[in-house]
């Protein structure tokens, strides 16, 4: 009797539930459709951002790469990247000419000492021991005690009529190459037949040249 009753019961639930289905066909139909659909919505941004990104790792590491042969090495070891990061003011001027360092091709030349963010007033140095002769080196000039070399290997030497000074601060100095810039520093390279008068005012104008950090 009871397995009767168990088998009636369950002949109710097969029935309702196909009469569920007979009275609600278009409901079956719209979910299936609304799967359907959220699937191909899902596939087709899948192929729009899978390609997007591939293309986005490939401009980056091309990037990196151009990035990274702008580079000129260090001529020698010095302290870590990171070790120390100074800002000095600099000025370099050539028989009354200043030498514009906000070009692209001087900008970020060395990881180690550089000027960025086109400005070319502003030396940064990025680790400890780096000299200021190594700036000069990375963006393929050179600087001694006696002779000032641009990048298309011009040379301007102290002579006796001309002569090749340089000034730390205010206060002149026999060498620069070898100097260590510390932060808020005024460097001044300057060559050429001047007086006193004309190298105070180069100095002036270092003195309120603004220090970017």
């Amino acid at each position: 009797m009871k397995n009767n009753t168990k088998k009636d019961n369950n002949t109710k639930k097969d029935n309702n539930t196909k009469k569920d289905k007979a009275l609600n066909p278009r409901k079956e139909r719209d979910d299936k459709s609304y799967f359907a659909v959220s699937r191909k919505r899902r596939k087709k941004n899948l192929m729009i951002i899978i390609p997007a990104v591939i293309v986005l790792l490939a401009i980056m590491a091309y990037a990196v790469n151009i990035y990274s042969e702008h580079l000129v090495k260090p001529s020698r070891q010095f302290g870590p990247l990171g070790s120390e990061h100074v800002h000095a003011a600099f000025a370099v001027k050539i028989n009354g000419q200043k030498l514009n360092f906000s070009q692209p091709q001087y900008q970020v030349r060395s990881q180690y000492i550089h000027v960025e963010n086109n400005d070319g007033n502003t030396m940064h140095r990025h680790a400890t021991g780096v000299p200021v002769e190594e700036f000069f080196r990375s963006v393929g000039m050179n600087v001694t005690n006696n002779c000032f070399t641009l990048e298309n290997k011009t040379s301007y030497c102290s002579n006796g009529n001309s002569n090749l000074e340089f000034y730390i601060n205010g206060n002149k100095t026999d060498s620069i190459a070898n100097y260590v810039i510390k932060d808020d520093d005024r460097i001044l390279i300057v060559y050429g037949n001047k007086n006193q008068m004309e190298t105070e005012q180069d100095l002036d104008a270092l003195r309120l040249t603004e220090i970017k950090k």
